[in-house]
């Protein structure tokens, strides 16, 4: 509270020591990890675990904190670091640098390209973050949180959604190229192509390819997600013009959310001072 008196604006409060309530002020990030590869993917265990304490903006330092990364570590750490809701690359001292650019062009192209897909659907991320001030909601949470009452969800820790409607599937081993990845029943589209997969790949297991350039993302369909154009900052990107990309489910129907304000001001919800758009589609009548 005092940094916001002294700015009239919001804070960015983080923090590694965190206890109950501390969400309604702050982040967290998960402390001194290690480069290594079992580290990355119990990240993700941290994320999810940190989203039910009802503190959702949280993160791992990516690419890894203790000990020296490597090229394909670091890679796959920025795919996966790209979809935490707190996102930084943190390194210790008098280790080799961890940077994108460190590492050559093509390293810093392929980080560039997903740091850019988490810009266009920040306004997705935002709307999960408003939701989770509101009701209370996770905003990144397990398969099982959708899919209670699929047991095979249950014990799902390497992949994650952004609210109920974004899937990541990040490659968690080295020298790997494709992912085993587990699709509860609901319709499901590649993120990239807008495809829609197999209905035999629901309720099962599918092997999806990962090449070093591309970590895999999938859509829910029943759900329409706000996005953005892109840009160096979030400042800029916020100018930019919004889409909708609309995920239609077994109905051809999808809704969805969106709210804005101006990213800056404090207590926008309590004064009311903000734009909610909810969205719905279906064959009969397209409402958006």
């Amino acid at each position: 509270s005092a940094a916001q008196q002294a700015t009239g604006k919001r804070a960015f409060v983080l923090s590694r020591s965190t206890f109950v309530g501390s969400g309604k002020h702050g982040g967290h990030w998960l402390g001194d990890n290690f480069s290594q590869w079992k580290d990355m993917h119990q990240s993700i265990i941290g994320i999810l675990e940190f989203n039910l304490f009802g503190i959702p903006y949280i993160g791992a330092d990516i690419c890894g904190f203790n000990y020296n990364t490597t090229y394909e570590l670091c890679l796959r750490w920025m795919q996966l670091g790209s979809f935490y809701p707190f996102s930084r690359n943190h390194n210790a001292e008098g280790n080799r640098e961890q940077d994108p650019a460190v590492f050559g062009e093509e390293f810093a192209k392929i980080s560039r390209a997903t740091l850019q897909i988490r810009y266009s659907l920040l306004p997705y991320l935002y709307t999960l973050f408003f939701e989770s001030h509101v009701h209370g909601n996770t905003v990144v949470r397990s398969l099982m949180h959708e899919f209670t009452s699929d047991q095979q969800t249950h014990g799902i820790d390497t992949t994650f959604l952004w609210g109920p409607a974004f899937m990541i599937a990040p490659v968690l081993q080295e020298a790997t190229r494709s992912v085993d990845i587990y699709f509860p029943e609901a319709p499901w589209f590649d993120y990239y192509t807008g495809h829609k997969l197999p209905s035999t790949w629901n309720k099962n297991y599918a092997t999806v390819a990962a090449p070093l350039s591309k970590i895999p993302l999938f859509i829910r369909g029943g759900y329409i997600l706000p996005e953005q154009a892109p840009a160096m900052t979030t400042t800029k990107s916020r100018l930019n013009p919004f889409g909708l990309i609309v995920a239609l489910d077994e109905q051809e129907e999808a809704s969805g959310s969106l709210f804005w304000d101006d990213g800056d001001s404090i207590d926008t919800i309590e004064k009311e001072n903000y734009f909610l758009a909810k969205y719905t589609y279906s064959k009969v009548s397209s409402n958006i």
